[in-house]
């Protein structure tokens, strides 16, 4: 009689291979693609106009309502916050939001089976909308893009993917190890460094340097809280292993 292995036992096996991508990340990713091609390519001024009005997210719009909120469709407010990430500026903007989302994504897909994937990338979402509507509460410029929830996967990937020492390989991270403790990850010098960059990055971006990184306006904030979901609660969506801490 033969048992299948279980796939979350302790015993180290070799890991899978770099580019064999969950069917969840190759699927969000087509969507993205599709959703942006048909807004751009396909859908007139008109349509586009509407995708923008009732998928971005615009914090100005939960005030008292203006001018520029009153063609939005009723209950628009309750899913913005992640619908947003539905959209996007550029092939640039959904090219990098797709590779990080590849790279990132991939580790925590394979840890939390899809259905737990894409209900912490909505949470990813909407935390970064929470942080940016804090920051900029009267903005009626629509904020879009998918950096809130590849921003909170880069969170993820950084309490269980970040050797201590060696090559980083998000695409190759053991999925098998237990969630270190916060305060154990930031004992890691890999993930100090690599917050630090993430933040530093983000900090130019917050004071206008960071326009040689990329052209537009960059939702910093959004990165920031989506990050900082990602980070300090991820716990809460892991599949619970030996040795796994509730924090």
């Amino acid at each position: 009689m033969t048992t299948e292995p279980d796939p979350y036992s302790p015993i180290r096996r070799s890991p899978p291979p770099a580019f064999n991508a969950p069917t969840v990340i190759l699927f969000s990713i087509v969507v993205l693609v599709a959703v942006h091609f048909f807004r751009v390519y396909l859908a007139g001024p008109a349509l586009e106009e509407w995708f923008v009005l009732n998928l971005a997210f615009i914090p100005g719009c939960y005030g008292d309502l203006a001018v520029d909120c009153s063609d939005r469709l009723a209950g628009v407010d309750y899913w913005t916050p992640a619908s947003y990430m539905l959209l996007h500026g550029d092939a640039v903007h959904i090219g990098l939001n797709s590779l990080w989302l590849l790279v990132f994504g991939t580790p925590v897909a394979r840890r939390l089976g899809a259905q737990r994937f894409l209900a912490f990338s909505i949470a990813g979402s909407v935390s970064g909308a929470a942080l940016f509507y804090v920051i900029n509460p009267g903005l009626l410029a629509p904020v879009i893009g998918a950096s809130g929830a590849v921003s909170a996967l880069m969170g993820a990937a950084s309490r269980f993917a970040l050797p201590r020492a060696g090559r980083i390989s998000f695409m190759r991270a053991d999925i098998r190890l237990p969630l270190e403790p916060i305060a154990t990850c930031l004992t890691n010098r890999t993930v100090v460094v690599f917050v630090a960059a993430f933040f530093g990055t983000n900090f130019l971006f917050s004071t206008g340097l960071g326009g040689a990184l990329g052209e537009g306006n960059v939702a910093w904030e959004a990165h920031l809280g989506g990050f900082a979901f990602g980070f300090l609660g991820f716990a809460l969506f892991d599949r619970k292993m030996p040795g796994s801490p509730a924090f």
